[in-house]
């Protein structure tokens, strides 16, 4: 919905922001190559440089412009929206925004006929989405990767800030936030996660990465033995497929 936005109002490129694993980061500038959108992607961090690791590289090759933020500057920028003078549509962090949301919601297609669907979490905009257009009786696991993060308090914010206050009050009752996966916080632990996933009893034939899905796949994984009755589960893949150097 965000590229919809951005093409359906002629603007004249997209401005968004993340840290240097942001897999929103990374659907926007392989996006933005998809459509020929002009993309710049504003990046926590003076330290960083193109090629800092494997995501940032890959971003770069896509065409996007990258520029570097000191944490300072990235506080004040990074929930930028809008179009700005440039004729630049600034999409917030994470997505977070009424269009990130619209986007998520088409998730709730795949979340039919499941008892609980499950995820990891960041800004909560993909998780807000699937949660106000998932079916009723369908719970909704989130797996926040930032450590002290309170699921309910920032979807809520999230929800008042983009119009979704009404929706999210009327199903967050389905949502079960488990914030003990983080492994010691954003983008720390990777090791232990890696060596986790590759101990795994599981055959996964799909790719995991330390700072996303893979916190959230081993905690789905561990959450899932503690429920006595069968139920159909479904873990969404959300990105980071990277190997971070």
């Amino acid at each position: 919905m965000i590229i919809n936005r951005v093409l359906s109002s002629n603007f004249l490129g997209i401005t968004t922001y993340g840290g240097p694993f942001s897999n929103h980061v990374l659907a926007t500038a392989c996006a933005a190559k998809l459509y020929g959108i002009p993309c710049t992607l504003r990046i926590r961090g003076e330290e960083l440089k193109p090629n800092s690791n494997n995501l940032l590289a890959y971003c770069a090759s896509t065409g996007a412009k990258l520029e570097f933020l000191t944490r300072r500057e990235y506080d004040v920028v990074k929930t930028s929206y809008g179009l700005d003078e440039y004729g630049l549509f600034n999409v917030p962090e994470g997505g977070a925004c009424r269009e990130g949301i619209l986007g998520a919601m088409q998730l709730g297609d795949a979340a039919q006929n499941f008892d609980l669907v499950a995820l990891a979490q960041g800004t909560a905009t993909t998780s807000l989405g699937l949660l106000i257009n998932s079916p009723s009786i369908t719970e909704i696991w989130v797996f926040p990767v930032l450590k002290g993060f309170s699921s309910m308090l920032e979807m809520h914010a999230l929800a008042e800030k983009t119009g979704f206050l009404t929706s999210f009050n009327l199903n967050k009752s389905r949502l079960r936030s488990f914030d003990n996966y983080h492994f010691g916080g954003y983008a720390k632990g990777r090791a232990m996660v890696m060596d986790q996933i590759k101990h795994c009893d599981l055959k996964i034939s799909f790719p995991l990465d330390p700072v996303y899905t893979g916190k959230a796949f081993l905690g789905f994984l561990s959450e899932l033995q503690k429920i006595k009755e069968p139920k159909k589960a479904l873990f969404i893949h959300t990105g980071g497929c990277f190997l971070y150097s």
